[in-house]
């Protein structure tokens, strides 16, 4: 009986052993090969691509599993790590919404309650709407405040001042109605932390988020992150990663401006896939954090809208996440909520071409490897794409550019045909016309479409953001402009010569 006895108890030992063994020995070497294939790909991409530097977290349930650097971090070559700060611009809003949602926690904030109640002062052009619009709104981009108007139109130099000077704009919906992304209702969510919490922004995010994450570098000023090695940003142009400096702007630290490394952020993440604990830390309740994380409006046909967070797939596997693209920088923050598996990504460069195209494919190839699936193919390297697109650009330009160049012979068939009194004026005067109305247009239809399609309200912002590209557009609408210009005079030149020709008191006079 004891020998049995023995033999069984040995033997559900051997058996809850290996059960409790296998699991994590299959899940560890999961890990480790899946970790390993995301850092070939992302090692690749980035070779493959010319992309200056990037920084890269991934995270497993409440451990981190993977960090590293890519490329560099300035034009000395200093190596991009897990611990380089950046930028985040839009990453800063899931960081805001967590601030908001701990007032709320604590019973000071309530999600419902009109914005002016907090905020007396808080107006926009609309005095109705503006009593209407709640704190649920401002976090789901409901509010009615348009990107075009709120973001680009105000020059305020802190978050009060911003505040203050939404009271000229104009809503683009009925408070409510639709979701309308504008990074100005995270600037008011950044007033109401402070009024309420009687802290300045950054120093509320200093006390209840960063220090209590261990967030080390993680800041609201842009003088303390260089000293902490601020990585230099790069933009884009003609294919050519060109470091550049933008002004920092406080006024929108809570939508766009705080600043953070990998490694931080990884800890932000792991605080949001675990019901707000992070080690120790239990940063914001469970119900909070679920609250952040549904879908509270509708992205047109781009899936939902949260607290913070956009919940739509990246890389056909569902998700939750936010990506945050400025001048020079561009960051993602991303969670998949079946696997509990989440990665953060940060670039020290921005440009439309690599936006839509290598970015993405960098980091919809990082999502579906954390889902155990294959990225997708490698598209077109990006050097190649930007050698098609100056082709064709060039392509352009020596079509417009060659008629300038040759505008001395076309002065000499000019003056042969009124000699040969066979000059059609009409047609000649038709084509000036033309060369002319038809630069005019151009920047004028451009100017449209970056005021109605990119929220842009001035040439000299676009400038900034797509250097190359309206560098391009000017040089090939003055240079038409131009050679039409020049046209016009020689033909009215010949002209009143014909006249004088044809007038014989003229021609007597001159004698």
């Amino acid at each position: 009986m004891k020998i049995w006895s023995t033999r069984v108890f040995i033997g559900l030992l051997i058996l809850i052993f290996s059960f409790s063994q296998l699991p994590v020995a299959s899940a560890s070497s999961v890990n480790a090969s899946k970790v390993e294939e995301i850092d070939t790909f992302v090692n690749n991409q980035m070779k493959r691509h010319g992309i200056p530097g990037l920084a890269l977290a991934l995270v497993d349930g409440d451990k981190v599993i993977f960090m590293k650097g890519y490329g560099k971090a300035d034009q000395t070559g200093r190596p991009i790590t897990p611990q380089t700060p950046f930028i985040l611009a839009s990453v800063s809003k899931p960081l805001t919404a967590v601030a908001i949602m701990q007032l709320v926690d604590a019973g000071q904030v309530e999600l419902d309650a009109l914005v002016q109640k907090y905020l007396p002062e808080f107006r926009v052009a609309d005095l109705t709407a503006s009593g209407q619009i709640t704190v649920r709104h401002l976090l789901l981009h409901t509010s009615g405040i348009p990107a075009t108007a709120c973001d680009t139109k105000i020059n305020a130099q802190t978050i009060e001042e911003y505040v203050a000077e939404l009271q000229t704009v104009k809503l683009d919906a009925p408070v409510g109605t639709r979701h309308s992304y504008c990074s100005g209702n995270y600037n008011v969510l950044g007033r109401v932390i402070e009024v309420i919490s009687g802290e300045s922004f950054g120093a509320y995010m200093q006390e209840h988020i960063f220090a209590p994450l261990d967030m080390q570098k993680s800041f609201t000023s842009e003088q303390e992150a260089k000293q902490a090695g601020l990585a230099q940003g790069y933009q884009w142009l003609f294919g050519l990663s060109v470091p550049t400096q933008h002004p920092y702007n406080p006024s929108q630290l809570p939508s766009g401006y705080i600043i953070s490394s990998a490694e931080d952020m990884s800890h932000f993440l792991i605080s949001q896939l675990n019901d707000g604990q992070y080690a120790d830390t239990n940063l914001l309740s469970a119900n909070s954090v679920a609250a952040m994380q549904v879908e509270g409006t509708k992205r047109g046909e781009n899936g939902g809208y949260g607290f913070g967070w956009v919940i739509a797939p990246v890389g056909d596997v569902p998700a939750i996440w936010h990506d945050g693209v400025n001048v020079n920088f561009h960051s993602l923050l991303l969670m998949q909520p079946e696997t509990k598996r989440g990665a953060v990504v940060l670039m020290n460069s921005f440009g439309i071409v690599a936006y839509e195209g290598a970015y993405k494919e960098i980091e919809e190839g990082i999502a579906r490897m954390l889902a155990d699936l294959e990225p997708a193919p490698t598209s077109t390297r990006l050097g190649t794409v930007y050698l098609m697109i100056d082709t064709l650009l060039a392509g352009l330009l020596a079509i417009v550019l060659f008629p300038l160049l040759r505008m001395r012979f076309w002065r000499r068939w000019l003056l042969v045909q009124r000699q040969e009194n066979r000059l059609p004026l009409i047609r000649v005067s038709l084509r000036a016309a033309w060369e002319i109305g038809f630069a005019l247009a151009f920047l004028i239809g451009i100017r449209v479409v970056i005021v109605t399609g990119l929220g842009a309200q001035s040439w000299v912002e676009v400038l900034t953001v797509f250097p190359d590209f309206v560098l391009w557009i000017w040089v090939f609408a003055l240079t038409m402009l131009l050679t039409g210009v020049i046209r016009m005079k020689l033909i009215l030149q010949t002209r009143q010569a014909i006249v004088g020709d044809n007038n014989p008191a003229a021609k007597a006079s001159a004698i």
